[in-house]
């Protein structure tokens, strides 16, 4: 278990997820050629038996986007799209219409990978520069499934070495549309006291 972060360990949480957004809303600019908003992130400790308040109903669906850390920190990321915005999303990384998305397309699930990979290599970017360690992640795997489901999975390849998790909310805005995305950051205890210890940030 991590405990309680302190507030200024929460504040430099905060501050990798602020570059990391920012870094991510730049890349994704770039690869639709157009203006992302992004909004300061809200960062909390959540522990895992809390994550079903913040998914809503049981049989809620969701896209999740799975990626394995490796290198000095390990852990998972999962990042949570709405079947809704993963539709708006989907429709701005294709050109098309969110009326003619697939779920099933295989190029509208690379687009979604390809998305994980910007937003989570960017946040995974800021910390390695923030703190000089190395910070490798896996190609992440796509499923869509309700948050009764996600739930399970995560209690039983999470809870094995974590209790709580690092939740980041953002909102990206494109075209005049929020799109929402939940990222859910799963460090080991030791990883998270690594980074901390080279910080030289105490508890």
């Amino acid at each position: 278990m991590y405990g309680r972060l302190s507030p200024t360990q929460i504040d430099v949480i905060k501050e990798v997820s602020t570059i990391g957004s920012a870094n991510a809303a730049t890349a994704l600019s770039g690869l639709i050629n157009q203006n992302i908003g992004i909004t300061v992130p809200q960062v909390s400790l959540v522990p895992i038996e809390n994550i079903s308040k913040l998914l809503g109903g049981m049989e809620n669906l969701y896209f999740v986007l799975d990626t394995e850390l490796k290198g000095d920190i390990s852990g998972r990321i999962f990042l949570l799209f709405s079947p809704e915005d993963a539709r708006f999303l989907g429709s701005i990384l294709l050109g098309c219409n969110k009326e003619d998305i697939d779920f099933n397309d295989d190029m509208f699930q690379s687009s979604l990978k390809e998305s994980a990979n910007i937003l989570g290599g960017s946040y995974l970017t800021a910390m390695a520069e923030m703190t000089n360690l190395t910070i490798l992640n896996s190609t992440p795997s796509l499923a869509m499934d309700m948050v009764g489901a996600i739930l399970d999975f995560i209690f039983i390849q999470i809870a094995q070495y974590s209790e709580e998790v690092l939740f980041i909310k953002t909102e990206l805005t494109v075209r005049d549309q929020n799109m929402g995305g939940l990222l859910f950051l799963f460090p080991s205890v030791e990883s998270l006291r690594k980074i901390f210890e080279v910080l030289d940030i105490k508890e």
